[in-house]
């Protein structure tokens, strides 16, 4: 065989796994088209059985343009059952134009996602609420009605001071160890931020599974701010870059730790004073991104208060932001909330209030029509 027959046959060979590498990546595709029956060819001679080929793969060999087509049609199909649930609560709920204007953004690149306690809570992070209440039981010496009081009543930070300044070593190590995602299994709407998150991202979370999340994909985060502590944030933030806001601090450093009422005044300012990191970097981005809110309360907190803040001031031309929620089981308070979120310019996309599941569903819907899997016309 001479050089040039070898070089020929050595790339039909490399053409032919090409191909079928391609095939096998259709798996789902091939065996919904296959069937439970095969494709049978009858033999000329009486003594063979007939010839068995999967039909998938016959098209695919025969017919690469009609197998092309009858996949895209199934894979159109598939997204459309997929998302059906969502799609129908975002037309039922008259949610259609804020829906495409959070895609319009998502496009642009100019989202960043807010995430909250309840985003970490499918791979076992427990919300404020229930840390406050477990570290609450390891305190037996502490005073355990009134510190309940406010935790229950959402007066997190006063219940957070009371511990602290009941016992602050203990304080600190529960959120050390607590607050660790190295030996969980990473899990639920988390794991689809990369795929519609290229820049910043905030979150009033202690643990890494942001952190975690992006480094499955081998992505690292080219600056980070914990609690008052940056590292390039500012200058990152102005380009694009990918950088991680961690509003509490980091579980690991007891020093960038922000959970007390004394910690805030001091990283916040009281009235809040934008000159201070944190202020600065949260007016920032509330007036140069579109925030999405996911796994956040968003009842009345500090965080709308800076927002109110940055917005009375008039200074900025605030962009939409948008926030993914539970709906208030009675209307009144469903409409009461939602015109204070309006005044801000957060949007709110309501699910039925205990069907956390929907928060995924929406970022799956997201996400698929942002890669172009499927169309989203309302």
């Amino acid at each position: 065989m001479s050089d040039t027959d070898k070089r020929q046959k050595d790339l039909l060979s490399e053409a032919i796994r090409f191909l079928a590498n391609q095939y096998e990546a259709n798996q789902s595709f091939n065996d919904f088209f296959d069937g439970e029956e095969p494709l049978n060819i009858p033999s000329p001679r009486d003594d063979v059985s007939p010839y068995q080929y999967e039909p998938s793969k016959v098209l695919f060999w025969v017919d690469r343009e009609a197998y092309d087509d009858e996949r895209v049609t199934w894979e159109n199909d598939t997204n459309q059952a997929k998302h059906k649930a969502v799609s129908d609560l975002i037309r039922a709920g008259c949610l259609v134009a804020p829906f495409q204007d959070l895609l319009d953004a998502v496009e642009r690149g100019r989202v960043v996602p807010f995430v909250g306690a309840g985003l970490s809570k499918a791979i076992g992070m427990p919300l404020w609420s229930e840390a406050l209440k477990q570290l609450l039981a390891r305190l037996p010496g502490a005073d355990a009605s009134a510190i309940t009081v406010l935790i229950d009543s959402g007066q997190y930070l006063a219940a957070a001071q009371a511990l602290v300044d009941h016992d602050a070593v203990q304080t600190t190590n529960f959120i050390r160890t607590t607050y660790r995602v190295q030996k969980m299994k990473l899990d639920g709407p988390m794991l689809l931020l990369p795929r519609f998150a290229k820049g910043c991202i905030v979150t009033t979370n202690f643990d890494d599974a942001i952190e975690q999340t992006y480094r499955r994909d081998k992505v690292e985060f080219a600056a980070y701010m914990h609690g008052i502590q940056e590292h390039n944030f500012f200058s990152r933030l102005v380009r694009g870059d990918r950088c991680l806001l961690k509003l509490h601090g980091d579980a690991d450093n007891p020093t960038t730790h922000i959970l007390t009422q004394s910690q805030y005044a001091d990283a916040y300012g009281n009235p809040f004073n934008f000159h201070k990191p944190l202020p600065k970097a949260l007016r920032q981005i509330f007036v140069s991104h579109s925030l999405l809110f996911l796994g956040c309360s968003l009842d009345q907190d500090w965080t709308l208060e800076l927002f109110e803040r940055a917005k009375a001031a008039r200074e900025y031309e605030i962009p939409n932001h948008y926030a993914i929620l539970p709906a208030p089981a009675q209307a009144q308070a469903k409409q009461q909330k939602e015109t204070r979120l309006l005044t801000l310019n957060i949007q709110p996309l309501w699910y039925p209030a205990g069907q956390h599941e929907f928060v995924g569903r929406y970022l799956e819907l997201l996400t698929d029509v942002g890669e172009r899997r499927i169309n989203f016309n309302g």
